[in-house]
């Protein structure tokens, strides 16, 4: 029995002992896959030789900073979270990700060589920081965020002279920003982005600034319901990794990572993060199935086009029968509706954009409509003011024609419009739309038109 008993034994341990190596290999083997670099990247023998020695990096990153960066089930989430693993999917090498209670504890993790590098950075004086930055992943301008029944400011200069008080989290690039340019708005520092737009839905504050993209999303997601987006600055915080002082192999690595990903690559992530359709009002979700509307808004636009193109035959032609089509398919209309030469916005009675085309995208040169169907179009207006002008010319003559409007660009750029406005109205005559239709010149494309007239344009963010 004894020497059974040792038999038993001896193989349960070869048995264990031949398991533990079958896992080491696998394990081996799977990390070999996952670590294997890009051959689209090309690197020189030293930075061979530094990713060779560096195959775990730690980073660390805002946890309350949706959608580009927050704590869930797996540790750190958004769009950060998804460059960075396509870029050290590229390199070959793992990540570590080392937890903070916020973002200033993370960039104190940085400045103390705890960690190897931070996404969401955007290389600002007043911050302290002494780091190397990558070239820029995401670029979103800053938007000025308001209550429903504030006024529409776009201008940095003009919330200071008005001294509007501005809630802003501590060491976030705009609320740095403001510290540096415009010292005399007051500031009220908070912990979050959340934080401070709760304080401006709290009336606790007059406004707060932030990226478009992180406004939208905590607008819609928190039920911040008497919050508007009333304009966007002419400042642009673009988000780079910042890396250790001590590492300038890792920034050059990253670069070079970073060059490798496509537009497809980036609109993938987007539209997982900041595009996602938070569902438009329910009554405007059902337009294109009301068959009356529809009519309407098929109506408006092929009479407008007919009268602009009315010296083209052709053109002519194809328009009366598109209109005939139309009265029989929605699905033409909406072919016509996307290729028409003119911007198209539809918008409810107070302003909120509901409906843009193709043309108006490319117009505002924002990248896309569902950024666009988020906002007040008095956001794109250039004078203070101009949507209540026209909505007063509309109630008086219900039809505007040629009407001279500038549309500011997300870069800071004007474009000048003559616009096609009028009233929808439903079979009791209640309002249920405004609709414009912009006609502006393309080589607006390639010309520079930022503002210089008066009221105060803010100065171009200094170099960092």
């Amino acid at each position: 029995m004894a020497g059974i008993s040792c038999y038993l034994r001896a193989g349960c341990h070869w048995g264990i002992q031949f398991v533990a190596i079958f896992l080491q290999l696998s394990s081996a083997f799977s990390q070999g896959q996952a670590l294997q670099r890009s051959g689209d990247l090309t690197f020189t023998p030293e930075e061979h030789a530094w990713l060779d020695r560096h195959q775990v990096l730690r980073f660390s990153a805002d946890p309350a900073w949706p959608p580009f960066s927050f704590s869930g089930e797996g540790g750190i989430e958004g769009v950060d979270a998804d460059f960075l693993a396509l870029v050290f999917g590229r390199l070959g090498v793992r990540l570590e990700y080392i937890p903070s209670g916020d973002w200033q504890e993370t960039m104190e993790m940085l400045k103390r060589g705890e960690i190897d590098l931070a996404p969401g950075v955007a290389p600002i004086k007043g911050r302290n920081l002494s780091a190397l930055y990558t070239e820029p992943y995401v670029s979103l301008p800053a938007a000025v965020i308001v209550r429903q029944d504030g006024p529409f400011f776009t201008s940095l200069a003009q919330m200071q002279k008005e001294s509007l008080v501005v809630a802003g989290p501590a060491d976030y690039a705009p609320t740095l920003f403001l510290k540096q340019n415009y010292p005399e708005i007051p500031l009220v520092p908070t912990k979050t982005s959340l934080d401070a737009m709760r304080m401006v839905a709290g009336g606790k504050a007059d406004a707060t600034i932030e990226n478009l993209g992180v406004a939208a999303h905590l607008i819609k997601t928190n039920g911040l319901a008497n919050l508007k987006i009333a304009g966007l600055t002419n400042e642009r915080f673009d988000l780079h990794f910042a890396v250790r002082e001590d590492a300038p192999e890792l920034q050059s690595v990253l670069n070079k990572a970073l060059k490798t990903i496509t537009e497809e690559d980036r609109l993938r992530i987007y539209d997982k993060w900041i595009l996602v359709d938070f569902s438009r009002a329910a009554v405007w979700s059902r337009v294109w199935k009301i068959g009356l509307i529809a009519l309407l808004f098929a109506l408006s636009i092929i009479g407008v086009i007919l009268v602009w193109n009315r010296r083209l035959a052709k053109e002519l032609a194809l328009r009366r029968e598109a209109e005939n089509s139309l009265r029989k398919s929605e699905s033409t209309f909406r072919n016509l509706f996307e290729t028409m030469q003119d911007a198209y916005f539809l918008t409810r009675p107070g302003g909120e954009i509901q409906l843009v085309n193709e043309e108006a995208v490319r117009m505002l040169q924002l990248g896309s409509r569902r950024f666009i169907e988020r906002l007040n179009i008095a956001t794109f207006f250039e004078q203070p003011g101009e949507r209540d002008r026209v909505m007063e010319q509309l109630n008086a003559g219900g039809v505007l024609r040629d009407y001279p409007l500038e549309f500011a660009r997300a870069d800071g750029s004007l474009c000048s419009c003559h616009c096609n406005i009028q009233i929808l109205r439903d079979t009791t005559g209640e309002q249920i739309a405004i609709e414009y239709i912009a006609r502006w010149d393309r080589r607006d494309e390639t010309v520079d038109k930022t503002p210089t007239s008066g009221g105060g344009t803010d100065p171009a963010p200094q170099p960092s």
